[in-house]
């Protein structure tokens, strides 16, 4: 694993610019797409995208560590974000290598993507599971793939199932608008698709 690892990451979604760029520099709008429900996300979210971003509006914002983010306009309705951290991307240093950075702004960018497809403007709230795991196809449609992570789109919830190399997993389901009933119908789903995919 690392934190240093290069990386150049696009992820295209069906959004104006302007709308997408309120959803990366609006701390209330970041919290239904980035990461997942937990007591210190607000912080987190002040850290990253406050305290440690530079911001050139209306298409790019300079990150902590050498992170370039870069909305660009592919037409009227659709923007593509790109987020980049510079090195040798070519280099057998980092083949196959895991960067928890790079594979966390794949999930996160896949979450706004799906967010703006699906209930932009609905709260959400999220199921997160951890543990041993393999990497394995879920219920629903594909969402996106990379070499360690499968998003899948199951009526309108989006679940992301990552697995490390060292065999460690997590799984992030993201609903939108769900009362404590559905959202505990829910949960209890999800739950017996970690058992399955669990070591």
């Amino acid at each position: 694993m690392s934190m240093d690892k290069p990386f150049h990451i696009e992820v295209t979604v069906d959004a104006p610019r302007d709308v997408v760029w309120r959803e990366l520099t609006e701390p209330e709008r970041i919290k239904h797409w980035f990461g997942w429900d937990y007591d210190g996300l607000d912080g987190e979210i002040d850290v990253i995208f406050v305290e440690h971003a530079e911001l050139h509006p209306p298409s790019r914002i300079e990150m902590g560590m050498e992170q370039t983010i870069e909305l660009i306009e592919v037409d009227a309705r659709r923007t593509l974000i790109r987020v980049t951290k510079p090195g040798d991307l070519d280099g057998l240093e980092w083949k196959d290598v895991y960067g928890d950075i790079e594979e966390g702004w794949i999930m996160f960018f896949h979450q706004l993507r799906h967010r703006l497809a699906v209930a932009p403007d609905a709260p959400r709230r999220t199921i997160l599971r951890e543990g041993p795991a393999r990497l394995a196809d879920l219920p629903g449609t594909p969402w996106h793939a990379s070499q360690f992570q499968r998003g899948f789109d199951a009526d309108g919830t989006l679940a992301v199932l990552g697995v490390k190399p060292d065999g460690e997993g997590r799984l992030v389901v993201t609903t939108y608008g769900l009362d404590d009933g559905a959202f505990a119908a829910v949960e209890a789903r999800w739950d017996e698709v970690w058992r399955s995919v669990s070591a």
